[in-house]
């Protein structure tokens, strides 16, 4: 009786429990069915405070300056699909916005009656910060397009102010900080309109306005008394405006589709050039040429069709042109011929085409057959044009042609994908690709190399044959197996005796170097030696091994792990590049030892290497030392090895559940090393005399030359630290606050040159004919604190 009696109070109380637990699930598909007729909406609005200004840190985010932001985001949705939706509601309206209180904010509204049309209206803005340690004496804005020296005077030794003719203390107190970045705003009107079941338009507009400059060298012209070659760095505008549209027709019947578009571009830059004025010689006004105006129009067309129940075919075209005919600039009186256009009256054309035929041979085994084409066919009329550099020296006088470039691409690729077993599958494609380059106008003349049959281009065309195999293996439930190799024969045929617009003299051909009495005519072989390529346009043999594996070790561990190796090298260049290397590893793991906790951790390290060499000395004979050169024997080469290394660790938490299931804690910080190494070696012993004979004898080594070993390693460190809690204060509203910190050490070589003096009795590292701008890579610590109220209605 008494067993009988606990049996029955078993039974009571699992009938209860089932009965509660199937009313929790009734009560949860009741809200999810709830969410899809009506929408959660959400408002965000909070503050977040920074502790310090770095262009480096708010790069894109907008947190570039100390203070405080606003914290504001928006989702908010609603009409009668949701509201009306068992009476047959169709309309949807929705007012979106993210980061409204940052320089990088988002906003759109959309409104549509499902089946019947669209409407859309978006905008965008994002400011890119550049830097924030930039340095200058001109006067004029940012974004501006003139630039004055009001009482700076002139400078000879821009890195010496002990030297005659130095930078003067004076002058070293006119340099100011300017902000440098550009800022992109997006407009974009969307829409569409459905006819029926079978044929819809669409339309989109899009506005983008960017404002700010970029930094640019501004070379002097020798000209009017100015010393040509100097240089000054100085905010090139980018006063932009480009407006896109796309109007599309979309057709679909049965197995057919297609979709016709008409696509457009206008590009207008808000000034023609910019003024500066020289420092160095005279101090004249001079000009520089910004991005001239341009319009791009193209047609597209695309498709498919089901050829049979296994078969299907798509395929694109599109034809396109773009044009450029802007006024040329008159700069500064370098020109020695004015017998040339007004205008470049630019033309290119785009044809593009493309076509896939699939077919599903059997349940195994699916096949497909792909072919691209790829034309800019470039139509602007070559010219000879007489200059002289901006050295404005009578020996850099040339008659150059501008170089129209066609190129054509075309690529074959057949591919299948094989089912071995029910967890095997095999997929090999290769693929044969032709590149060439042309140019149908390239302008020759009297008393100039530029001959009738002249190329215009020394790497004429390429040949690429391409192999590509991936293996994936389901070994059991829980493991996941995927290997791939590839390999890449890339053939180019070269023209060494082509002549491209550069003065050097070095392409004698055969070669190595030009005999005595260098009669090679200026950029023969792209004035390259010759066995010189171009990494990029090389003959080139590459391959490459990759693999990955995902295990579940059980419910609460995951593991991957991925890594690739690939290997090039240029087995035709007996100068430039002879062979690369890279490799990488990711470890990514997640453990889930809570219901409400979980945490992951990760490791990335990749590893880049390059090798190259080319010839040092233009000359037959040797170049005898001198008291500050070295020796330099004939036909001299030297080595050069970049390596480039980057380590990044991250592990990261979210724990929820706490303050009576309230409270949830999430964080994450994560560690990152680049490192990049630069090595160079002569195959000669060189020093210089020594003065008075047998003292102060430089190698390449010294720090007076350091034309070789291994130069500073250029290194960055950062690391992150964020911890973010979220507090449920009722069933709609919740309070959230966040903590980072960000740190980034910085080391580069490369502004060491930016330096100039740091006071009237130093001397500079910048060279004497640059105007230092003091830049700095832009290290940084960086602490920041957010708290905002999220409600949900």
């Amino acid at each position: 009786m008494s067993s009988h009696k606990t049996n029955l109070n078993r039974s009571v109380m699992a009938l209860a429990v089932l009965t509660a637990l199937t009313a929790l699930s009734a009560r949860a598909d009741d809200d999810e069915a709830a969410a899809l007729k009506k929408p959660e909406n959400t408002i965000e609005l909070g503050v977040l405070g920074v502790s310090q200004s770095s262009a480096k840190f708010g790069e894109y985010s907008g947190l570039n300056k100390s203070g405080a932001y606003g914290i504001g985001n928006l989702d908010v949705r609603g009409g009668s699909a949701y509201d009306e939706n068992e009476t047959g509601g169709t309309q949807r309206w929705s007012i979106r916005g993210s980061n409204l209180g940052l320089s990088s904010r988002d906003a759109q509204a959309t409104i549509s009656d499902q089946g019947s049309w669209n409407l859309g209206l978006q905008y965008d803005e994002l400011r890119h910060n550049l830097t924030d340690s930039y340095q200058t004496p001109y006067s004029g804005a940012m974004g501006g397009n003139a630039f004055t020296l009001p009482g700076f005077g002139l400078v000879t030794n821009a890195n010496n102010p002990t030297l005659t003719g130095g930078i003067s203390a004076a002058q070293l107190a006119a340099f100011r900080t300017m902000d440098i970045g550009t800022t992109r705003k997006n407009t974009t009107l969307s829409g569409g309109v459905v006819i029926d079941s079978h044929l819809n338009y669409t339309f989109d507009y899009n506005h983008l306005d960017q404002s700010g400059a970029k930094l640019m060298g501004f070379g002097i012209a020798g000209v009017n008394g100015a010393t040509g070659e100097a240089v000054s760095i100085l905010p090139m505008p980018t006063n932009y405006r480009t407006d896109n549209y796309n109007v599309a027709m979309n057709w679909r019947q049965d197995d057919a589709y297609a979709t016709l578009s008409i696509v457009g571009s206008v590009f207008r830059d808000g000034f023609d050039s910019v003024q500066f004025q020289s420092w160095a010689g005279a101090s004249g006004m001079q000009l520089m040429p910004t991005a001239p105006n341009n319009a791009f129009n193209q047609v597209n067309l695309s498709g498919g069709y089901k050829l049979a129940p296994q078969t299907k075919l798509a395929a694109n075209f599109s034809y396109g042109g773009g044009s450029q005919n802007v006024p040329f600039v008159s700069t500064n009186g370098l020109l020695l011929n004015n017998n040339i256009p007004s205008s470049l009256n630019g033309s290119i054309i785009n044809t593009h085409a493309d076509a896939k035929l699939t077919h599903q041979a059997s349940r195994e085994l699916l096949m497909s057959v792909a072919y691209k084409y790829d034309q800019r066919n470039n139509q602007t009329t070559s010219n000879l044009y007489n200059f002289t550099a901006i050295s404005n020296s009578a020996s850099h006088a040339v008659n150059y042609p501008n170089t129209p470039l066609s190129t054509r691409k075309e690529q074959l690729e057949v591919a299948g994908d094989y089912r071995l077993t029910q967890d095997q599958y095999l997929r090999m494609s290769v693929s044969h690709e032709n590149y060439e380059r042309w140019c149908n106008s390239y302008a020759s003349g009297g008393g100039t190399a530029y001959t009738a049959t002249t190329n215009c281009v020394v790497a004429k065309s390429s040949a690429d044959d391409k192999l590509d195999a991936t293996y994936r293996i389901k070994t059991n439930e829980d493991t996941h197996v995927r290997v791939g190799m590839g390999y890449s024969d890339r053939k180019t045929i070269s023209d060494p005796y082509a002549l491209q617009d550069f003065l050097g003299q070095n392409g004698a051909v055969p070669g190595p170097v030009p005999a005595t009495g260098n009669t090679t005519p200026k950029g023969q072989n792209a004035g390259d030696y010759y066995g010189f390529y171009p990494v990029f346009s090389a003959s080139r043999q590459q391959q490459y091994v990759k693999a990955s594996v995902n295990w579940q070790a059980n419910e609460l561990l995951e593991l991957s792990v991925s890594g690739r190796y690939s290997d090039d090298k240029y087995p035709d260049s007996t100068y430039g590049v002879q062979n690369g290397k890279s490799w990488s590893l990711n470890l990514d793991a997640t453990y889930n030892y809570a219901d409400n906790g979980s945490l992951n951790a990760f490791v990335t390290q990749q590893s880049r290497q390059r090798d190259m060499t080319n010839l040092q000395s233009s000359t037959v004979g040797n170049k005898a030392a001198t008291a500050t050169a070295l020796n330099v024997p004939a036909v001299a080469s030297w080595t050069n090895k970049l390596t480039d290394e980057d380590l990044t660790l991250g592990l990261g938490f979210k724990q929820g559940g706490l303050m009576a299931g309230k409270f949830e804690l999430a964080g994450d910080m994560s560690y990152s090393l680049g490192n990049a190494g630069y090595n160079t070696q002569l195959s000669y012993a060189g020093a210089t005399l020594g003065v008075p004979t047998g003292s102060n004898i430089l190698t390449c080594r010294s720090a007076q030359i350091l034309s070789c070993g291994q130069l500073p390693d250029i290194r960055s460190t950062t690391t992150r630290f964020k911890l973010t809690g979220t507090y449920q204060v009722d069933k709609s509203s919740k309070v959230v606050l966040m903590y980072l910190q960000q740190r980034l050490t910085s080391s580069d070589y490369y502004y060491n040159g930016y330096q100039g003096p740091a006071n009237a009795t130093t001397q500079g590292n910048n060279p004497n004919t640059l105007l230092p701008t003091y830049q700095t890579s832009g290290s940084y610590s960086v602490n920041a604190f957010g708290a905002s109220f999220i409600h949900s209605f």
